[in-house]
């Protein structure tokens, strides 16, 4: 069964069976971002990961992190609430990609969903929807993203909200600091989201689903979402992690250069125990 409770640094654990992830220890660099193209609830997400393998077959698919969102009835409590699958120390297959090192790449670098329903349609009454297999989901207008030119043939988005946006950057400072993947001093624009020779040879750092795969449009090239991550840096410089406030074995990270951090953190630890 699928357990949730409180984790300490603001994410929920509701954690997979132990069958659904790799339990392989391994050093992070890269950290990937994904949409879930789909509804609000991140719980909901995680839970199709445990049930999503056909009789004889085992789908050890899923990212260590999804980040909820407020549902299109305007109920906010999932809006920007994390839950983590599996310690993030771990991996999964979330790339998917036809590249000869795709294992490599998935097992290096930490995966961060955000629920959304991502590319939207527009009938001819004005309706934003999203088609599913068995149902056309209607979704309000305040929600969509109109991209000024289209992004892999799609126009309409189901944005990000600002919560997500908001959290996705806590998770992303605290995450870089943690296993020390760089953040690059770059000058983010919609042309970031294309295809990249980097993100397919390996180059560390923060990448999208769509950086490596051409069928893929998560993340899009929200405005709101590039703003975020073009202050990235200048805030990287300044941030520092709440030691008291993250789990011991998150804080294991393998990275030879967090061991002084690994200290100060064990030091942290003995002062409030004793």
């Amino acid at each position: 069964m699928l357990a949730g409770y409180k984790f300490s640094w603001g994410t929920i654990d509701y954690i997979l069976e132990d069958d659904e992830w790799m339990h392989e220890y391994t050093e992070k660099d890269t950290i990937y971002l994904h949409h879930t193209a789909g509804l609000h609830r991140p719980d909901y997400t995680i839970g199709w990961w445990e049930n999503d393998n056909k009789p004889g077959t085992l789908n050890r698919v899923g990212t260590s992190f999804v980040i909820g969102r407020k549902s299109l009835e305007g109920d906010d409590i999932f809006d920007g609430v994390t839950y983590r699958a599996f310690n993030e120390m771990f991996w999964a297959h979330h790339l998917g990609t036809r590249l000869k090192n795709n294992s490599i790449l998935n097992k290096k670098s930490i995966g961060i969903e955000i629920c959304s329903l991502g590319p939207l349609q527009k009938s001819n009454d004005g309706q934003f929807y999203f088609q599913s297999n068995s149902k056309k989901i209607v979704v309000p207008e305040s929600e969509v993203c109109k991209l000024d030119t289209p992004w892999r043939g799609h126009q309409y988005f189901q944005k990000y909200t600002e919560k997500q946006i908001v959290e996705c950057e806590r998770l992303l400072l605290t995450l870089a600091k943690v296993f020390d993947v760089p953040i690059r001093d770059f000058k983010y624009t919609s042309s970031w989201f294309a295809m990249s020779e980097e993100a397919q040879t390996g180059a560390p750092g923060v990448w999208t689903h769509c950086h490596v795969r051409t069928d893929k449009t998560d993340c899009f090239p929200q405005p709101e979402f590039i703003e975020m991550l073009n202050g990235l840096f200048t805030k990287y410089q300044d941030f520092e992690l709440d030691y008291v406030g993250l789990e011991a074995i998150t804080m294991g990270a393998p990275n030879e250069l967090n061991k002084a951090d690994l200290d100060h953190y064990a030091l942290d630890l003995e002062l409030i125990e004793n």
